[in-house]
């Protein structure tokens, strides 16, 4: 029999061994799988970004009121690719960046499903944010002239609803899949069920364009064709019904806000499951890619039914605001307005319907400003949502609640400046402007005006989450105090007892009192 022994290291040859340099800091951030730092990520990015749509939207402006003077060969293309920004590399993005953070949370989960591919979604997502402004930049992005950047542009468009739809794979199975015992479908919170059936439009949504995304590279189209292959195969993701589809998880963030704000239990929660998923599907718009489509009587159905899950949501959390003390914080009011400003979009596309009613032009509207009066109320619903989210759930995200004065001030001002961008264009379209005259620059000033408000709402919401998560470090985190699973603390163990209801914190406390 052969031994084989191994000598022993001395100590000298064991000091001298070099020690292998741990990841750095950079590093552990681009590879973590840790759900909150991504979320965090998604979230400041998103910000950021919308910054900078929003500032291109004030130039559009001016640019109207100089007859073109200010941005030249821009201005067509700082016009489509802003409103493209301000979805998907701002509203969009900000509100998986919330959902990849608290959805976990909220199904009591100690992580999110595929962390590492929620981390590839984000810095995915970030490059091609990234290379969709170089493009425009160089006369790409959408409508540019240049038939290099407009490819670019193209290209990067595709990536970001990769990465968007990836990122979105796993929220929906976080919710799916990581729920506790006894927390069934019909049990699980408001804002994780929005994420849940909106998702699923989104990666429909997404899917289709991305087809279109595809056909656009793989023809070499140049720059002119490009622009016709987004208005005929990609546009109708920013028009009615399909724009409806960005702002599904703002019902949800509403639904929870003010049952935690009142500190009950939404009676009939069904029902407010319900009008989510309505409003949900009445959002799927991949039918209607043709414009012929707004003509059919389909999408005039769809325009009338599309405001009354809203509307039944508004009067269920009005009904569980009056029956009882309820302290009305920046989240809150956040919450209730972004409806509101969902309703504000129903408007314009009602005028769009009536407008199309029978074979021809009814009342003769100007029904491209009202498609972006729909746009932009859109576009406002989803962000205030999102920033009444980012406040209502900040003691979690940045360790600290934010000031309640900077707050409500941000959400005023994202209100105030989306709602007069979308009243602006649909009064233009009311009185038929067609931009040959003073008064549609006129209000495309105040379409300037209303984008220059809802920056310094948006540079508002990043102040006052960073003056939270400052204070949150300084201080230590506070005492968490709600009704659903993410205010636990800690992920709910394994042996815990079975969820009960939507409310599992509220049960445990009226079964202690």
């Amino acid at each position: 029999m052969a031994m084989t022994e191994t000598r022993p290291e001395t100590g000298a040859e064991a000091a001298a061994a070099p020690e292998q340099a741990g990841p750095g800091g950079l590093e552990l951030l681009v590879g973590t799988g840790d759900h909150r730092t991504t979320g965090v990520v998604f979230i400041g990015f998103s910000l950021l970004f919308l910054v900078v749509s929003f500032l291109v939207r004030v130039l559009v402006g001016i640019d109207v009121l100089t007859d073109n003077g200010l941005l030249g060969a821009f201005g067509g293309l700082s016009d489509l690719s802003s409103q493209v920004g301000l979805v998907f590399l701002g509203v969009v993005p900000l509100l998986l960046g919330l959902a990849v953070y608290v959805v976990p949370l909220q199904v009591g989960s100690p992580a999110i499903a595929f962390p590492r591919a929620v981390s590839l979604s984000l810095w995915t997502w970030v490059l091609g944010s990234g290379v969709f402004l170089t493009s425009a930049a160089l006369k790409g992005g959408i409508g540019g002239g240049n038939d290099q950047a407009a490819r670019l542009g193209n290209v990067s468009l595709g990536v970001l609803l990769l990465a968007l739809g990836l990122g979105t794979v796993a929220v929906m199975t976080t919710v799916v899949a990581h729920r506790p015992f006894g927390m069934g479908l019909a049990r699980v919170p408001l804002f994780s069920w929005s994420m849940l059936v909106g998702g699923a439009v989104w990666l429909l949504a997404f899917g289709s364009a991305f087809a279109h995304v595809v056909v656009g590279q793989i023809s070499q189209a140049g720059a002119q064709d490009l622009a016709t292959n987004f208005s005929n195969g990609i546009a109708w993701l920013l028009g009615a019904p399909s724009v409806y589809m960005v702002a599904v998880p703002v019902l949800g963030i509403a639904g929870d806000v003010v049952a935690r704000a009142a500190n009950r239990r939404l009676a009939n929660y069904f029902v407010f499951q319900t009008f989510i998923g309505a409003f949900a599907v009445l959002s799927f718009g991949a039918w209607a890619q043709s414009p012929v489509a707004v003509r059919t009587a389909v999408w005039t159905v769809v325009a009338l039914l599309v405001g009354l899950p809203v509307l039944g949501l508004l009067g269920g959390l009005a009904d569980t605001l009056r029956r009882g003390p309820v302290k009305f914080d920046a989240a809150v009011v956040g919450s209730l307005l972004s409806l509101l400003l969902l309703l504000g979009a129903v408007a314009g596309g009602l005028l769009i319907a009536l407008d199309n009613a029978g074979t021809g032009q009814l009342v003769g509207f100007n029904n491209a400003q009202l498609a972006a009066a729909q746009a932009f109320f859109v576009v406002g619903a989803a962000l205030t949502g999102a920033v009444a989210g980012l406040f209502a759930w900040s003691p979690l995200v940045f360790g600290r609640p934010e000031k309640k004065g900077a707050a409500v001030g941000a959400v005023l001002m994202v209100v105030g400046g989306t709602a007069l961008m979308g009243t602006a264009a649909l009064v233009a379209g009311l009185v038929q402007l067609d931009g040959k005259d003073t008064g549609y620059q006129a209000f495309a000033v105040l379409g300037a005006l209303g984008a220059l408000l809802a920056l310094a709402g948006v540079v508002g919401t990043l102040s006052a989450t960073l003056g939270a998560a400052r204070s949150g470090a300084e201080e230590g985190a506070q005492e968490l105090t709600g009704l659903t699973l993410e205010w636990a603390g800690a992920p709910r163990p394994l042996d815990a007892p079975p969820v009960r209801s939507a409310f599992p914190l509220l049960d445990d406390a009226e079964e202690n009192a």
